[in-house]
């Protein structure tokens, strides 16, 4: 009989901590699990507030410096442009410029995939020019309604007969909106 009652005791015990443990494990746990609920929530409304405030730019961007427009579209993780006035007889042969960015902290990192002709130098009228395929790193520093900022790599050095990059800079630029 007295074994029988310190077993009682034992199992008694046992279950006190098990609830014990159990109880504090809750209370440790529900809060947590509510600001990881909470955070769960908030990138999303964030990401729908960045994406609406982007979705409020113009939609065409012109470059002073090379004369190219761009159709953009940003989102809080991705920045897309192309160019968009292509001449008509270099569209014709697939002239494009493709440009695609993910989000990287404040700015959007990504390449340009560049597709045009290119002057081949010294070469006879008829095939004084060339077309080639390359990708450059391009980065976006900002985005407003009013200019989108930047920098890629300008070519330096360039093989056309191969389409061969030899040395690039980084060179800075402002788009503004398409008037």
């Amino acid at each position: 009989m007295v074994a029988d009652l310190e077993d009682h005791l034992k199992l008694t015990r046992t279950r006190q901590k098990l609830v014990l443990m159990t109880g504090t494990a809750l209370l440790l746990v529900l809060p947590l699990a509510a600001v990881a609920q909470k955070t769960a929530k908030d990138p999303k409304s964030a990401s729908a507030s960045s994406t609406t405030a982007f979705g409020k730019l113009p939609k065409i961007w012109h470059s002073d410096a090379t004369k190219h427009d761009f159709r953009v579209e940003v989102t809080n993780d991705l920045f897309r442009a192309d160019w968009v006035n292509v001449p008509p007889a270099a569209a014709k042969q697939g002239a494009y410029i493709h440009t695609e960015c993910r989000r990287a902290g404040a700015k959007w990192v990504g390449t340009s995939k560049v597709n045009m002709l290119f002057a081949v130098p010294g070469a006879p009228p008829g095939k004084d020019t060339k077309f080639c395929t390359l990708n450059v790193r391009f980065e976006v520093d900002s985005v407003s309604p009013e200019k989108i900022t930047g920098h890629s790599e300008a070519l330096h050095g360039f093989d056309v007969n191969t389409c061969r990059v030899q040395e690039t800079k980084w060179g800075e630029f402002d788009w503004v909106p398409k008037k």
